[in-house]
């Protein structure tokens, strides 16, 4: 955690993040996955938390960068790929695309993961209280995402933030307002 939670520090502001205590305890107990990626020479050049439930056989990549000096060279796409590889036995991988639609980079973002096989969940997600887009990567099994999204998440920030502290951070509502 000394070496790796800098990087994660640089990437994502505060409120995007859990706390590095928080964090180190999720991974041991299990509750969260550390995956590093390597170049060709061995050199770590990107990581990825994600929280996993396995008895529902689904993941929520939480955090993923790549370093500033291996960025723009698809290191990112490979880095997903490698994941879907990894997690192939699963059900799928969930993600949050914070402060969208409001932002640009969220907006490229998307878009990124949407190129390598992530659709939008359809609800409204909030984040501390921000805008995000909930996306969803089916790898095994069904191509619907469960019917209750706000279990599903519940159950796979349990290792991270159980109860009142998901109630704290997140907000899921099943259906979109719609203006009519």
């Amino acid at each position: 955690m000394r070496r790796i939670y800098p990087m994660l520090e640089f990437a994502f502001r505060a409120w995007e993040r859990p706390r590095e205590n928080e964090l180190h305890a999720a991974l041991l107990r299990g509750g969260a996955e550390l995956l590093l990626l390597k170049d060709e020479n061995g050199l770590e050049s990107g990581c990825a938390v994600l929280l996993r439930d396995k008895p529902l056989g689904h993941a929520l990549l939480g955090w993923l960068t790549v370093y500033p000096t291996m960025r723009s060279a698809g290191a990112g796409g490979r880095f997903l790929e490698l994941m879907k590889e990894y997690y192939a036995a699963w059900q799928g991988i969930l993600l949050e695309v914070t402060e969208f639609p409001g932002l640009e980079k969220a907006r490229k973002l998307r878009d990124f993961y949407a190129r390598h096989g992530w659709r939008d969940v359809n609800c409204i997600y909030r984040l501390s209280g921000r805008e995000a887009q909930l996306m969803w990567l089916p790898i095994r099994g069904s191509e619907e995402l469960p019917r209750d999204v706000e279990k599903l998440a519940r159950e796979v920030y349990a290792g991270l933030f159980p109860g009142a502290k998901f109630d704290k951070y997140i907000r899921v509502y099943e259906s979109p307002v719609t203006g009519d």
